[in-house]
C-alpha cells in the first residue's frame, strides 16, 4: 500500500503570499489604527500604510469601488468586478470587519459595531473594537432633498448610483423595461412610460451615466429592439441653469450643446410632470447616519471639521478625511482626488513621518460624454489656496482618450488593468451584453 502525502505548494502569486504572511504572523504590531470606510480616502490610506501596521478596517463593503467608471458598469460597457478592489488583499490590513459602526466612545476609545447580515430568527450581533488612532472616512450618501417618494421607491423605479449594487440594479431595470415593452400585450402608451428614463442631477455622475445610456441605446438596443426606439426618451433634470457646474463655462456650453443634439432633453425648472419607467437620482450629497449622530464639531452642512493636519477639532488621535470631512477655513470639493490625496498624506503621518499641513493639488476635472467625446478642464490645476497653474481645456476625442488613459492608469491591481481594456474592446467590437440575471 502507498500512503498519499499532500506536498506543500507555495502560493502561486504575490498577493496570496502577502495574505499568507499576514495571517500567519503573530504578536502585537504596535499602535492600533482603525479606519471606518473603504472609499477613496480609507482605501488609499490602507494601501499606503506599511505592511507591519496593526490596522483594522470596518465597513459595510469589503471592497473599494473605482467610482468614475461606475456609470460604465450600469450599461455593460464594463463588468462590475473590473472596477473593484478587495480590501482584505491589502498587505497592511490585519483585520477587516464587514459591519457598520453605530457609535463611538471617544473617551474610552472604542467603536460599537453591528453586523450587516440578514438574521432570520435573531438580532444582528454587536461587538466593540478598540483603537489608539481612529480615521473617519465614512463618505456620504445621496441627498434626496426630502423629495416625496424618492427614498420609499428606491430600488423599485428610483435608483441611486454610488455603489456596485446600484449599478447592477439599474442595468437589470433597463433591460427589464425593454423586454416588457417588447411584449405584444404592451400598449403604445405603456411603452412610452416604460422607456422613459429620467436622470436627476447635472454633475459628472449624472452626465456620464446619461452619455453611457445614450451609447447603449443607440449602438446596442437600437439594433436589438429597432421597433422600440421611437418610444425611448432620456430626460436630464437639473435645478440650476447649467450642467457640470465646476467646469469652465466654455466646456459647459459644449456639453449642453452636445446633449441637446441627442435624443436627450434637459429640463431645468419648468415644473413639468413626467411619467417614467426608470429614474436615476444623483443630485447631491448628505452625511451618513453615523456622521450625523456624532457629537463633534461640524460644518452647517454636516461635514466633520478638522485642522490642517486632518485631525478632528477638539479630539486627540482622531482624524477625518474624504467627503465626510472639511478642513476648517479651507473647504475643498467632495471629489475622489481630494480623498485620495488625503489618504496618502495621512498614511505617511500615521507611519511616523513628520508632515507639514495637508495641501490639495488639483489635477483638473474631466468627464466622458459618449460618442467617443469628452472634456478636460485644466484651468484649475494646482493648490486652490496657493499656487495655481493653467493647463489647456480640451474637448472631443482627445479629451475622451485622456479620460480613459488616466482612469486606466489609476487602477490598483494588474488584473483590472488587464480586464478594463479587454471589456472596452469587447463592447466596441461585439457590443454590450444584454443578458439579465
Amino acid at each position: 500500500m502507498h500512503s498519499l502525502r499532500l506536498a506543500h505548494r507555495p502560493p502561486h502569486n504575490y498577493r496570496r503570499l502577502l495574505c499568507f504572511q499576514r495571517f500567519t504572523s503573530s504578536g502585537d504590531k504596535g499602535e492600533r489604527i482603525v479606519v471606518l470606510g473603504t472609499g477613496w480616502g480609507g482605501f488609499n490610506l490602507a494601501q499606503n500604510l506599511p505592511t507591519n501596521t496593526n490596522l483594522s478596517v470596518i465597513s459595510p463593503s469589503n471592497h473599494f469601488v473605482f467610482t468614475p467608471l461606475l456609470p460604465s458598469t450600469a450599461v455593460g460597457t464594463l463588468e462590475f468586478r473590473a472596477i473593484q478592489e478587495c480590501v482584505r488583499t491589502l498587505p497592511s490590513v490585519s483585520n477587516f470587519y464587514q459591519a457598520k459602526a453605530i457609535s463611538i466612545d471617544f473617551e474610552e476609545k472604542t467603536i460599537l459595531c453591528r453586523d450587516i447580515w440578514d438574521h432570520t430568527d435573531a438580532k444582528p450581533s454587536t461587538f466593540t473594537v478598540p483603537y489608539d488612532s481612529l480615521v473617519l472616512s465614512m463618505g456620504v450618501k445621496t441627498n434626496t432633498f426630502s423629495t416625496p417618494n424618492v427614498s420609499s421607491r428606491e430600488g423599485k423605479e428610483v435608483f441611486f448610483l454610488k455603489h456596485l449594487h446600484h449599478a447592477r440594479s439599474i442595468r437589470n431595470r433597463t433591460l427589464e423595461m425593454f423586454e416588457i415593452a417588447a411584449l405584444p400585450s404592451t400598449s403604445d402608451r405603456e411603452k412610452r412610460r416604460l422607456l422613459s428614463f429620467i436622470i436627476v442631477g447635472g454633475g459628472p455622475t449624472s452626465c456620464e451615466y446619461a452619455s453611457e445610456l445614450h451609447d447603449f441605446i443607440t449602438r446596442d438596443l437600437a439594433t436589438l429592439y429597432p421597433d422600440l426606439l421611437p418610444y425611448v426618451r432620456v430626460t436630464l433634470v437639473e435645478a440650476s441653469n447649467h450642467l457640470l457646474g465646476p467646469f469652465e463655462s466654455s466646456l459647459r456650453t459644449y456639453v449642453l450643446g452636445l446633449f441637446k443634439s441627442r435624443a436627450s432633453k434637459a429640463v431645468l425648472s419648468s415644473g413639468e410632470s413626467l411619467e417614467f419607467g426608470t429614474m436615476v437620482w444623483s443630485a447631491g450629497l448628505s452625511p451618513v447616519r453615523l456622521t450625523s449622530t456624532l457629537s463633534i464639531p461640524k460644518t452647517p452642512s454636516g461635514r466633520i471639521l478638522t485642522d490642517n493636519n486632518l485631525v478632528v477639532k477638539n479630539l486627540k488621535d482622531v482624524y477625518a478625511i474624504g467627503d465626510c470631512a472639511e478642513i476648517e477655513g479651507k473647504p475643498l470639493p467632495q471629489l475622489a482626488q481630494v480623498a485620495q490625496q488625503q489618504g496618502k498624506y495621512l498614511a505617511k503621518s500615521l507611519a511616523g513621518r513628520k508632515m507639514d499641513e495637508f495641501k490639495f493639488f488639483s489635477l483638473g476635472s474631466m468627464a466622458s460624454l459618449g460618442d467617443s467625446k469628452g472634456i478636460y478642464d485644466g484651468s484649475n490645476v494646482g493648490d486652490p489656496y496657493g499656487y495655481s497653474g493653467m493647463l489647456p481645456r480640451i474637448k472631443g476625442v482627445l479629451a475622451w482618450m485622456a479620460w480613459r488613459s488616466a482612469y486606466w492608469g489609476k487602477q490598483v491591481s494588474l488584473a483590472n488593468k488587464f480586464l478594463i481594456p479587454v471589456y472596452w474592446f469587447k463592447s466596441w467590437v461585439f457590443g454590450r451584453d444584454i443578458s439579465k440575471f
